[in-house]
């Protein structure tokens, strides 16, 4: 068989995990960020449960849950391009360990008999200080990733830290919940030890490389910043990636952030929230499986297109005042569109040159950030109108269809997906000749 012919069944195939996890570096990869990312929900929770039992106050709970996204305003921006800078296991295990001081003079702080009103200045400081470090942490990961597998098996790997993000989401707020209503301070010290584990895992396991640079000179760390925005918005591959992107995540986040005043209007309980929550990172965790493992890299391109259309659509039923067992569908629906990210991701990832990779991750995690709570604000406003919240979210849907639809017409072809890759990659080292030196 050819070279040719393996490359075309191969690409007719898709990536298994064995050679996903072939690589010792990755799988101690996943292994860190697992860790990490449950230690990092663990924590959130305990914090909101800590400061809403020491006062009272709604408000500063849900401000001080609201800090942890506060980095992605701005400053994780220059601190993605500060990791295109650095070695991106270095980035990475700093990070960790910075996190894991962090974090414990928070545990530390809040075991010490000091007043709520001098102890709670200093533990938000200590928990925005964690939080402003974990953009660079993720910059570098996902920077680090294309380095280490390549192919159709990135695209699984991809599905992998998908499946592992959910799942270490639902693991950490679930062990936090418990934990904290046990003892929140032991819930603190658990995240810091995740933390030191997340980098010591790193340092034995993952090898050091040298910064990853694009030959051109360095400027001031603004400067660098700003092109990472240039690259992806000024990119028509990338930018149309990324708005696609940011719309799919601005309707599936709708039924889990709407799920306690939606269970609330169907007569519903706190199960039901639980249930319609639940149910939407589990969707997108079977359906990320399904669609990188068992469909062809070929056809998944195809379905890219369908998939990102039914995000909204499938809003578009709650204007029939659905019962809480057709809202729990709806929410499944809409998060089975979730499968397109991965091969979205991997096509993105390949398109981006050596040297800006931290920076464009930067940008398009602070924009999924943002349009997650920019559209769960959205309903919650348009609700204060005297909507009900099945049809608020019905209208999205609607809105949303129309805006999608429109905006997949400038969908580039396969090819054009194909072209920005092989700008993006480096020029092939020139072969030696037989016979040469």
């Amino acid at each position: 068989m050819t070279n040719d012919s393996r490359s075309e069944a191969a690409g007719e195939r898709p990536a298994t995990y064995r050679e996903v996890f072939a690589s010792a570096e990755l799988t101690a990869l996943f292994a860190s960020f697992a860790v990490s990312k449950a230690g990092s929900m663990l924590a959130r929770v305990a914090v909101t449960f800590l400061v809403y039992n020491n006062t009272n106050s709604p408000l500063l709970a849900t401000g001080t849950f609201a800090i942890t996204y506060a980095p992605y305003l701005g400053p994780a921006q220059l601190l993605a391009a500060l990791a295109d800078r650095m070695s991106y296991r270095t980035t990475m295990v700093v990070s960790d360990f910075l996190r894991m001081i962090f974090i414990g003079l928070v545990g530390v702080i809040a075991v010490l008999p000091i007043e709520t009103a001098v102890a709670l200045p200093f533990m938000l400081v200590l928990v925005f200080a964690a939080a402003m470090v974990e953009p660079a942490y993720q910059s570098a990961r996902s920077a680090m990733m294309p380095r280490l597998v390549e192919g159709d098996a990135l695209t699984l790997a991809l599905s992998v830290y998908l499946t592992l993000n959910q799942s270490a989401q639902l693991a950490g707020y679930f062990l936090g919940g418990v934990i904290a209503a046990i003892n929140p301070d032991i819930a603190l010290f658990i995240n810091a030890g995740a933390f030191a584990l997340s980098g010591v895992v790193l340092l034995i396991f993952v090898k050091k490389r040298p910064p990853v640079t694009n030959g051109e000179p360095r400027e001031n760390i603004f400067a660098e910043t700003a092109a990472g925005f240039k690259l992806v918005f000024g990119n028509r591959i990338l930018r149309i990636i990324a708005l696609v992107v940011f719309t799919t995540i601005m309707f599936t986040i709708i039924p889990e952030g709407a799920a306690a005043p939606w269970a609330h209007e169907v007569g519903g309980t706190a199960v039901l929230q639980g249930v319609i929550m639940a149910s939407a990172p589990i969707a997108a965790i079977v359906s990320s499986v399904v669609f990188t493992r068992f469909t062809p890299p070929n056809l998944r391109r195809k379905l890219i297109r369908p998939l990102v259309f039914l995000a909204p659509l499938a809003l578009v039923p709650a204007l029939f005042e659905p019962s809480g067992t057709m809202v729990v569908v709806i929410a499944v629906v809409c998060n089975l569109t979730m499968a397109s990210l991965s091969p979205l991701n991997a096509i993105f990832v390949k398109a981006v040159p050596d040297g800006y990779r931290a920076r464009a991750f930067s940008v398009m995690q602070s924009g999924m950030m943002l349009i997650q709570g920019i559209a769960v604000v959205s309903i919650g406003a348009l609700t204060k109108l005297g909507l009900s919240v099945a049809h608020t979210v019905g209208a999205w849907g609607v809105a949303g269809t129309i805006v999608v639809g429109g905006l997949l017409v400038f969908w580039p072809a396969s090819s054009e997906f194909d072209d920005a890759v092989a700008a993006a990659s480096p020029p092939a080292e020139p072969a030696k000749q037989a016979g040469g030196a």
